[in-house]
C-alpha cells in the first residue's frame, strides 16, 4: 500500500510539474517579456513602455496573445513581418503579458523623425516607411556594415537587405518598399556613405540569439521530485525482487 502511495504520488508531483510549465508557457510571463521587449527592439517602434512611438501603442491594448501572433507573421498596414526565427510565438506571448500588465496610454501621438529643412528624397522615404525607428539617418548603420567592411552601398544590396534580411531586421514586402523605393533609400545611403569616416558599431545594432525560455523553478522543482520519487520507488521494488 505504502509503495502505491509513492508511487501515485510521483505521478501526480511529475504531472503537476509539466502541467504548470505549460501553463506558464501559454499564458506569457511579464519579466520574460520586458526583456524582450528591449533586445528585439519592439520599443523602437511601439515606444519604451509601449506607449507608441513611431508605430501606434501596444500597452494594455486588449488584444489577444494571438492576434499579436498573427499581427507579426502577417501583419497589417505598414509593419513588417518576422520570422519564427527573429520572434517565437512564446516570445511573442511574453511581450503581450508585459504589455497587458501596462494601463493603455491616454493620448498618442506619431513621433516624427526630423529630416531637416532640404531632405534627400531618400531619406523622406526612409522616413515615411519608419526605417529611421531603428536607424536614425543611417549614420550608424552604414558606418558598421559598409564603410568600415569596404563593402558597397547600392541598390542591390538595399533590396536583398529588406527582402532576406539579416539579423533581427524584420522583411519587408515590395508592396511596402518598392524596388524603385529601394534605389531611392540606396542613393540616400551613398550619400551618407562618402560622408563617413572610421566609427565604432552602434550600440542599438539589432542582434539576433539571446536566452531561450526557460521553465519556472517551481515546474522544474515539481518534475524533479516527481521523478525522484518514481525512480526511488522502482528502485527499491527492483532490490526487493532480486
Amino acid at each position: 500500500m505504502l509503495r502505491k502511495l509513492w508511487a501515485v504520488t510521483g505521478v501526480v508531483l511529475l504531472l503537476a510539474g509539466l502541467l504548470t510549465s505549460t501553463a506558464f508557457a501559454q499564458a506569457g510571463d511579464v519579466d520574460r517579456g520586458r526583456e524582450l521587449w528591449e533586445t528585439k527592439l519592439c520599443k523602437n517602434c511601439h515606444g519604451t513602455a509601449g506607449e507608441g512611438a513611431f508605430a501606434g501603442p501596444r500597452a494594455g491594448d486588449g488584444k489577444s496573445p494571438e492576434e499579436w501572433i498573427a499581427q507579426v507573421r502577417n501583419p497589417r498596414f505598414a509593419m513588417p513581418a518576422f520570422t519564427d526565427a527573429q520572434v517565437s510565438d512564446q516570445e511573442i506571448r511574453d511581450m503581450w503579458q508585459y504589455q497587458q500588465s501596462l494601463p493603455a496610454p491616454t493620448s498618442f501621438a506619431l513621433k516624427k523623425f526630423d529630416i531637416g529643412s532640404n531632405p534627400h528624397p531618400g531619406l523622406v522615404l526612409a522616413a515615411q516607411k519608419r526605417c529611421v525607428a531603428c536607424h536614425g539617418d543611417f549614420a550608424q548603420t552604414i558606418q558598421f556594415r559598409f564603410v568600415n567592411n569596404k563593402r558597397t552601398v547600392d541598390t542591390a544590396a538595399v533590396i536583398k537587405q529588406l527582402r532576406t534580411p539579416a539579423q533581427l531586421m524584420p522583411h519587408f514586402s515590395e508592396a511596402q518598399v518598392s524596388d524603385a523605393e529601394a534605389g531611392e533609400i540606396a542613393a540616400y545611403l551613398q550619400t551618407v556613405a562618402a560622408s563617413l569616416g572610421a566609427a565604432q558599431a552602434p550600440s542599438t545594432l539589432p542582434v539576433s540569439g539571446g536566452d531561450q525560455n526557460t521553465i519556472p523553478a517551481v515546474s522544474l522543482a515539481l518534475i524533479i521530485a516527481g521523478a525522484a520519487m518514481l525512480g526511488s520507488g522502482l528502485l527499491m521494488r527492483l532490490r526487493r525482487q532480486a
